[in-house]
C-alpha cells in the first residue's frame, strides 16, 4: 500500500538516496517463463522510494505517467527500452496535497488522474497538461487506487467518501461502498466485480452492491491490481507487490504464484489498452508485462499478430506450457 508523508522532494531525494535499495532486475520466473508471460522495460532511469507515478493511454496514442523524484508529468511515446530523456514532454507539477503521488487511469478513451490522499478529480490532456473534472464529483476527493471501467468508461475509485464509481463526462458519482478506502483497485473485464489491495489483502467487492466477497491473504505486500481477459488465465489477477515480485491469483481456487522476482518496489499498475499489456511500476523503472496470444490484461485490445510476433521471438525458443494444476492455498 502506498503509506507516506509529505516531505520536500530535495529531502526526499536525499534521503531515499541513502535508504533505497540498489537497482534490481526484475526477471520472470520459472513459472512465469513457462506459463508464457513476457516482461520487458517500457521505461527504465528512474530513482527514489516511489520513482514512476500509475500511467493512462493518451487519445493520441502516448503514454502520460510521472515520477514524485523529479515531480515532472511525462508524456512518452508508447515503446519499450526509453529512458527518461526519451520522453517527448515533460512538466513541472505542484504539490497540492500531503502524498504528492498521482493515480492515473483510462477511461472511455481519456486519461483522469488525481494527487493521492485529498487530490481533486482531473482529465489529462495530450501534452500532459490536466484540468479539474465538474460536476458533484468536484467535491469528492481521491484516497488512493482508481481504475478504468472497461465496460461503461467509468471511474472505480477509492475516495474520501468510499469506493466510488465516477461519470468522468457528466462528473455525477455514485457510491459503492461508503466504508472501502482501499489501494490496487482493478475492474473485471465484465466489470461485475471489483477487486482491491485493503490492509495486506486482496479483496473481492460486488460492483453493484459493494459488498465483500472474498478476502485472498497472499502475502507478499500486495499493491497495484490487474486482471487477465482471455486465454488461460482468464479472470486470474495479476499483483504487483511491494517486495519486488509479481504474482498471479487465482480467485475461484485461491491459488497464488509468484510470476515474476528480483525488482525493487511494486506499485501501481496500469493498462496499455492499445495493446493488452500492463505497466508495472517499480522504483526504478516502468516495466511491461504482457499475457500470451488472444490475452489482455485490465481490459482493452488484443495484441496485434505483429506484436505478439515480436514478443514471442522475445521469448526466445520457449514453447508454450500447459498450465500445471496448483494446489489451491487458504483465501
Amino acid at each position: 500500500m502506498i503509506r507516506k508523508a509529505f516531505i520536500s522532494a530535495a529531502t526526499a531525494i536525499t534521503l531515499l538516496a541513502a535508504v533505497s535499495p540498489a537497482s534490481a532486475a526484475l526477471t520472470l520466473t520459472p513459472i512465469g517463463v513457462s506459463d508464457g508471460f513476457n516482461l520487458t522495460t517500457f521505461v527504465g532511469g528512474y530513482f527514489g522510494q516511489y520513482g514512476p507515478l500509475a500511467e493512462g493511454i493518451l487519445p493520441n496514442g502516448n503514454v502520460v505517467t510521472g515520477s514524485l523524484s523529479t515531480d515532472q508529468i511525462y508524456v512518452f511515446k508508447d515503446v519499450d527500452n526509453q529512458t527518461l530523456a526519451s520522453a517527448l514532454i515533460a512538466t513541472p507539477y505542484t504539490f497540492t496535497t500531503g502524498n504528492p503521488n498521482y493515480a492515473i487511469t483510462t477511461a472511455g478513451g481519456q486519461v483522469y488522474g488525481a494527487q493521492l490522499q485529498g487530490g481533486v478529480y482531473e482529465m489529462f490532456h495530450n501534452d500532459g497538461s490536466h484540468t479539474a473534472l465538474t460536476g458533484p464529483i468536484s467535491s469528492v476527493t481521491n484516497f488512493l487506487g482508481m481504475w478504468g471501467d472497461p465496460v461503461n468508461g467509468h471511474i472505480i475509485s477509492a475516495s474520501n467518501s468510499g469506493l466510488i464509481d465516477i461519470d468522468p463526462v457528466t462528473g455525477s458519482f455514485r457510491v459503492i461502498n461508503a466504508g472501502l478506502f482501499p489501494d490496487g483497485v482493478t475492474v473485471s473485464p465484465n466489470g461485475n466485480t471489483i477487486y482491491v489491495e485493503n490492509s495486506g489483502t486482496i479483496q473481492s467487492y460486488d460492483y453493484t452492491s459493494g459488498a465483500l466477497i472474498n478476502t485472498y491473504n497472499i502475502g507478499h505486500s500486495p499493491d497495484g491490481t490487474g486482471v487477465i481477459s482471455g486465454g488461460k488465465f482468464n479472470g486470474d489477477i495479476i499483483v504487483n507487490n511491494n517486495d519486488g515480485t509479481v504474482g498471479l491469483l487465482n480467485p475461484s481456487t485461491s491459488a497464488f504464484d509468484i510470476i515474476a522476482s528480483g525488482g525493487t518496489r511494486g506499485d501501481f499498475v496500469s493498462p496499455d489498452r492499445s495493446n493488452g499489456t500492463l505497466f508495472l511500476s517499480q522504483y526504478d523503472q516502468i516495466a511491461r508485462l504482457a499475457c500470451g496470444p488472444g490475452c489482455t490484461i485490465g481490459g482493452g485490445g488484443v495484441p496485434e499478430p505483429a506484436t505478439w510476433t515480436m514478443l514471442i521471438l522475445g521469448l526466445g525458443a520457449l514453447g508454450v506450457v500447459s498450465r500445471r494444476r496448483r494446489a489451491a492455498v487458504a483465501g
